[in-house]
């Protein structure tokens, strides 16, 4: 018979219940974190274990692609209590009774030892991972199938021989380790490693408290250094954790200190072919990941790594003058300061760049500079070679004028004098009149050559010249000009002589023209290697504010011939008080 419909249904859905119950069960199962017990051999914070545990949790973490959940229990090995394994034991089993273990983490020797012996009693059926130790005190005899160990391989006969080689001098090594029951194996461990070593003193420092030690290390002669182990209790049962030992032996060591892990590296040792604390707790999570996952099967895993490159402290190499060209080869060195481009790349950068931005800037002033200046030079050429032109043209001028011209008007007044006389006329005839103007006309034109170049300054000198042109003045304006002139050399180079003429006879014309003045005085003096001229009068003045931006054309001729000398020009006026025309220009005037 076909089942019915109904039946059909009721079926279907209790195989649809039954899967989605097996896939929630699978679910819970996979969402289930791995639980690792960290058994400690001392307390957490016990180095150098304390940083092989705490880097192994983190790498467990990476590794691992679920959840994980860490338990931890230490044992405190080596510690001046009585062992009582059975109480150990019955903490543990009653403590994770309820806890599912997927691995045991046994970290260090003691750890070790201890639950290889009592794994029966424990968890006989979790695996074993032995980790942070020696291979030569490693447990592994408690290894079962599927367990696993990684650890270290120290090489303290390379160590001491890398020594050697640095320190040629080393005649004595000072052995540093504390006096637990792990320790001393280390102790005659290493004596039976560094029997061969007949030229060396070894001192074995382990039988004395820590404040016994320092004092020690701190009076150690010269050729001795210090190897400095493991502290974890010194001779008195005294307990010491962190970096506490090998801090004060630091500070208080007068010879340089050498030790075996890398732990130590950059808290007072100066290097060498160390064991990496953190290589190891990376082997081990990949160890342990695969532990968990099972892929071990019947075999026994174990790895123990060896020393990495050697590596030395920058500052402990300074600090004992150790020279690094005795460095094996490819030795790496920590902690050197960083150089200039190393530490500040980005201010180096900007600094270079603002540098060369600084120097285009500049080179580009020096070029507009230079430029200026060419173009001052070629300025100041061609306005003395304009202003020596224009003297020149006066002066040809001028004797045209002189020579020809006056000379032939002076005739004709002679011929119309002539005329006049043969004449009946009254005195007042054509003849008279023309005879007038002809005299007018070459008294006008001496005049006009006087103005265009005085021939007294060539004849003779400054001096006569200002005095001459002050008379005139006088006689044709409604001023009194009177002179002062002193001292003055009667060889003056004709540039300087014509200069200070020029200014005076400037000065002079814009005081009958302008100043309304009924006195002008022109003094003319030695004054500090040159020549002094000023023009006073006592006429209405101006505001020379007002007239600075837009100066007149007899200013700026006055303040060029003055500077193209070498000179200064000052004007000093105020409406009311009259004005004061200076120029003092050098005797050693330089001209192109």
């Amino acid at each position: 018979m076909t089942p019915a419909p109904s039946s059909r249904v009721v079926a279907a859905l209790i195989r649809v219940g039954l899967l989605l119950f097996v896939l929630a069960t699978l679910s819970s199962h996979a969402a289930e974190p791995k639980r690792i017990l960290m058994l400690h051999s001392f307390g957490r914070a016990t180095s150098p274990y304390d940083l092989t545990s705490s880097t192994f949790r983190h790498d467990m973490l990476d590794a691992w692609p679920g959840q994980v959940a860490f338990y931890d229990f230490a044992l405190e090995s080596g510690r001046p209590v009585a062992d009582n394994d059975a109480s150990i034991i019955e903490v543990l089993r009653s403590r994770f009774a309820n806890v599912k273990l997927d691995l045991v983490v046994a970290v260090g020797p003691p750890a070790s030892r201890f639950y290889g012996k009592y794994r029966e009693a424990l968890f006989p059926s979790v695996p074993l991972l032995m980790l942070s130790m020696d291979q030569r005190i490693a447990p592994v005899q408690y290894l079962q199938p599927g367990d696993a160990a990684v650890g270290i391989k120290l090489s303290p006969t390379r160590l001491l021989n890398d020594i050697l080689a640095l320190l040629p001098d080393t005649t004595t090594v000072a052995v540093v380790f504390g006096d637990s029951p792990g320790e001393r194996i280390w102790i005659n461990e290493l004596r039976a490693e560094f029997a061969p070593f007949e030229n060396l003193t070894f001192l074995w420092l382990n039988k004395l408290t820590l404040p016994d030690i320092r004092e020690r290390v701190a009076t150690l002669p010269p050729g001795t250094v210090v190897l400095y182990g493991l502290f974890l209790a010194d001779a008195a049962g005294i307990p010491y954790e962190g970096d506490y030992a090998i801090t004060q032996l630091h500070v208080a060591s007068s010879v340089p200190i050498f030790g075996f892990l890398s732990y130590d590296m950059g808290k007072g040792i100066v290097g060498g072919a160390l064991i990496s604390n953190t290589e190891q707790s990376v082997a081990g999570a990949k160890v342990a990941s695969r532990l968990l996952r099972g892929e071990a099967g019947r075999e026994v895993l174990t790895t123990f790594l060896g020393p990495a490159p050697s590596q030395f402290d920058w500052r402990e190499l300074q600090r004992w003058h150790i020279d690094e060209n005795r460095l094996p080869p490819d030795s790496v060195v920590l902690f050197r300061p960083p150089s200039l481009w190393a530490g500040h790349k980005i201010a180096v950068l900007v600094s270079v760049g603002v540098l060369l931005l600084q120097a285009a800037l500049i080179a580009a002033l020096l070029v507009q500079r230079a430029r200026r200046r060419r173009a001052e030079r070629e300025s100041f050429t061609l306005n003395w070679r304009l202003l020596t032109a224009h003297e020149d043209e006066r002066r040809r001028l001028a004797r045209e004028l002189h020579d020809d011209v006056t000379q032939r008007l002076a005739r004709l007044a002679i011929d119309a004098a002539r005329f006049e006389s043969l004449e009946s006329h009254t005195h007042d005839g054509p003849s008279q009149s023309v005879h007038g103007e002809l005299v007018r006309l070459s008294e006008d034109m001496h005049a006009l050559s006087y103005r265009l170049h005085p021939s007294i300054l060539d004849d003779l000198g400054l001096a006569e010249a200002l005095k001459a042109e002050c008379e005139q003045i006088s006689r044709h304006e409604p001023v009194r000009v009177d002179v002062d002139v002193q001292q003055v050399p009667d060889a003056l180079p004709h540039d300087i002589a014509l200069c200070i003429f020029r200014i005076a006879q400037e000065a002079l014309r814009n005081v009958a023209r302008h100043a309304k003045a009924s006195v002008a005085t022109v003094t003319l003096a030695p004054d500090d290697g040159g020549l002094l001229l000023a023009v006073r009068d006592n006429g209405i003045g101006f505001d020379t504010e007002a007239t600075r931006s837009r100066p007149s054309l007899g200013c700026a001729s006055m303040g060029e011939r003055v500077r193209l000398l070498g000179g200064r020009l000052g004007i000093e006026s105020a409406a009311g008080q009259g004005t004061t025309v200076s120029a003092w220009v050098p005797l050693v005037a330089a001209s192109p």
